[in-house]
């Protein structure tokens, strides 16, 4: 366990280098730099020269990261060059508040959804169960920064209960971010307690415990959640970081002076040092975070912490459990040495009795083929019954003494509807005339039909794609729709409460926020299926490869996937969009890069298991080229994680592109975006609320289909998850 954990602190080594280095490379290459914030009107060009030299623009860009380096190596974070205060106690004094917003979001999260996660699966299908199971996703499709509105909105402007922001007024501050972040955890963890819960509850083990007297409340707790602890750490672990590391969003819509909140303003300030220093104390933590997840798997199962130990305590465990083998035997051969044929005895219709040795000797050899009804076709019940006195025993059994031998004779009995019993060679007709109905009940199915005929079955399938068929008439509509129809201002109508003639009301222009919304749904659309068509192309490329080759290019591909993916993701594409501009092709570009990585491990882990196939070896003698039998034989073999993964993705993108388009670095305005929308309507919370509502509900309305149609193709491609 030592020796690991030293290798994953060691790695952070390169990780903190190459995401320094990403970062600084972007932010060099976006437009504007800290100084031209500095520039007025009565400086001349020489004012600006020396100004740019002061803060070091005048060297090259491998120089200036040099330096960098160099200082960071010391402990030197450097100065903020917009305030040239030290990035480090900048960062100090910003981080207990935001470690202080995710351990109470985790706490709240994890002690209400581990209890309503087990109370769901062990009523599965009950209306308990149900409701946790659309609580859960109603709580993942809601963007966390139209949650934090709605809060605000309800019990700090209306009833006054809490402050609207800031962390001034003691514990009151922090209790709505704290529940914001707490609910989006909430919703996550329950859903992931409750799909472990559900494969162990019917495990043997369980079954075996209760059979032994096992209280229910102790089966549950130590047996069942003890072996279901890992997937619900790793939820748990990963909101938790990615609260650390993307709570932006919340601390800018509750004000709350995080870490978050200093790295978007010093993204858009075009602070490159402290930028870099947040970015990466941000990346550090995330590290930390999943090491210390790993470290409790060990925790909670031997099994895990088994492959920790040394090689000398392996041998000594080895030892000690063939020596404990080895007594269990000698004690039975001892045991089994007392006489020298035990007692046999033979359960007949009559009084059971002994057998003696000499019979023993006498008996023939049992015919266990026939004795479990594998031997092919049995003998005729009439003929045994000539063979001598049978004596029937229970199971069809019938066995016939005969000069002192015992000769084991199957049976075959037919029960019909009176309960009469007829010999193997009679038929049923009712059995006849249900062969047809069986045979087609129970005709296998084309692998798309399987899938199609689970998604019929499935009802959150089924609402997913009636939800999915209204948005894509609506779709359908905003095409007839122009640009300047949905932003054309009407002063008279400004702030128009919802109604017939405005079904969503207007804003503060006077526009209609139902044409609006209508027309922003090319935007979501566009950017959850663009993103993920990114993410889909270069990541499940890339992992085909690493997959496939293993080696060197595996290792290569792999820790680059792992350098992006231990940059956060809202973090990198707030920096991306800073350098590309905002526009909504770069929006969804930045989106789609930060989904790489998920691709990247979920392709490759889907190759791993069939590139060793029988038919992938003969495409390879053939003559088929690697390239062509890796996307014509390996690939469409290992793409079901990766069909479920693309449905879960377009929600978290929409939901991602949504944030940072609140934040500022999405579609700029006046585009009618769903997030920019909520930004806009967010100062007129109090007076006009319909303007943040409905598009809050759109975005939770076609994530929470994606979220349902993902459940269902997760059913039909899960052998395991069927129903």
């Amino acid at each position: 366990m030592i020796r690991y954990i030293i290798k994953r602190i060691l790695w952070l080594i390169p990780i903190i280098i190459a995401v320094s280095l990403l970062v600084y490379i972007l932010m060099d290459l976006a437009p504007g730099t800290v100084v031209d914030q500095m520039i007025t009107e009565s400086m001349t060009a020489e004012d600006i020269a020396a100004l740019k030299v002061q803060y070091g623009l005048d060297k090259p860009l491998l120089y200036r990261y040099g330096q960098y380096m160099f200082r960071l190596v010391q402990g030197d974070l450097g100065l903020s060059e917009y305030n040239r205060l030290k990035v480090w106690d900048v960062y100090i004094s910003r981080l207990p508040n935001t470690l202080l917003l995710a351990f109470l979001s985790l706490i709240l999260g994890s002690v209400f959804a581990v209890p309503l996660g087990i109370i769901a699966a062990r009523r599965s299908g009950t209306l308990i169960d149900n409701a946790t199971t659309l609580l859960s996703l109603v709580g993942m499709s809601m963007p966390g920064f139209w949650l934090g509105l709605l809060l605000l909105l309800l019990f700090a402007l209306n009833l006054q209960w809490l402050p609207a922001g800031g962390n001034t007024n003691g514990v009151r501050s922090v209790i709505l971010p704290a529940v914001c972040s707490g609910f989006m955890l909430l919703a996550t963890c329950t859903r992931q307690t409750r799909s472990s819960m559900l494969e162990v509850l019917n495990a043997d083990y369980l079954r075996t415990a209760r059979a032994k007297g096992v209280p229910e409340e102790t089966v549950i707790r130590k047996h069942a959640l003890g072996n279901a602890w890992i997937p619900i750490l790793t939820t748990m672990g990963n909101s938790l970081s990615v609260t650390i590391a993307g709570s932006a969003v919340i601390e800018s819509v509750f004000a709350w002076p995080g870490v978050g909140r200093t790295t978007v303003d010093a993204v858009l300030s075009r602070d490159v040092t402290l930028t870099l220093g947040c970015v990466i104390m941000t990346t550090f933590l995330y590290v930390f975070v999943q090491l210390l997840v790993d470290i409790m798997y060990a925790a909670v199962d031997p099994r895990i912490k088994s492959q920790f130990v040394t090689n000398k305590k392996k041998r000594r465990v080895a030892s000690e459990a063939a020596g404990r083998a080895n007594r269990r035997l000698a004690e039975q051969a001892a045991e089994g040495s007392k006489g020298q044929y035990p007692v046999i005895e033979m359960q007949f219709s009559g009084k059971p009795e002994a057998i003696s040795d000499s019979e023993i000797e006498n008996t023939a050899p049992l015919n266990t083929e026939i004795l479990s009804g594998q031997g092919g076709e049995p003998p005729d019940t009439a003929d045994s019954a000539d063979k001598g006195t049978g004596q029937e025993v229970p199971g069809g059994r019938t066995y016939a003494a005969a000069d002192s031998s015992y000769e084991p004779v199957q049976t075959v009995a037919c029960e019909q509807e009176q309960g009469s019993i007829i010999s193997g060679g009679e038929k049923s007709e009712k059995a006849v005339a249900d062969v047809g109905s069986i045979t087609k009940k129970y005709k296998k199915r084309s692998q798309l039909g399987g899938i199609f005929h689970s998604l019929r079955r499935n009802k959150g399938a089924m609402a997913a794609f009636i939800i999915l068929a209204i948005l894509l008439a609506t779709f359908v509509f905003s095409l007839f729709l122009s640009f300047e129809t949905v932003t054309a201002s009407n002063a008279k109508v400004r702030f128009s409460s919802p109604s017939l003639e405005f079904p969503f009301g207007t804003d503060n222009a006077g526009r209609n926020l139902f044409l609006r919304v209508i027309y922003g749904i090319r935007y979501s659309l566009a950017i959850g299926f663009g993103s993920v068509g990114i993410a889909v192309l270069f990541g499940v490329m890339l992992g085909s490869v690493a997959g496939y080759y293993g080696g060197y290019v595996e290792n290569i591909i792999m820790r680059a996937a792992d350098v992006l993916a231990s940059v956060p993701g809202l973090l990198l594409g707030m920096v991306i969009m800073t350098v590309l501009g905002q526009s909504l092709q770069n929006l969804i570009i930045a989106v789609g890069i930060t989904s790489i990585p998920v691709f990247t491990r979920i392709s490759r882990a889907s190759i791993l298991t069939v590139r060793n196939h029988e038919f992938v070896e003969a495409a390879r003698a053939i003559g088929f080229s690697d390239f062509r039998t890796i996307f014509s034989q390996v690939l469409p073999n290992g793409l079901s994680p990766v069909i479920v993964t693309t449905t879960g993705s377009l929600g978290v993108s929409i939901i991602i592109a949504a944030s940072l388009s609140y934040l500022g670095f999405g579609v700029p305005v006046p585009h009618p975006e769903w997030g920019a929308l909520i930004s806009a309507g967010r100062d007129y919370a109090r007076s006009a609320p319909w303007l943040m509502t409905f598009p809050g509900l759109s975005i939770m309305l076609i994530v929470l289909a994606l979220n349902l149609l993902g459940d269902g193709l997760r059913d039909a491609l899960d052998p395991k998850l069927k129903r």
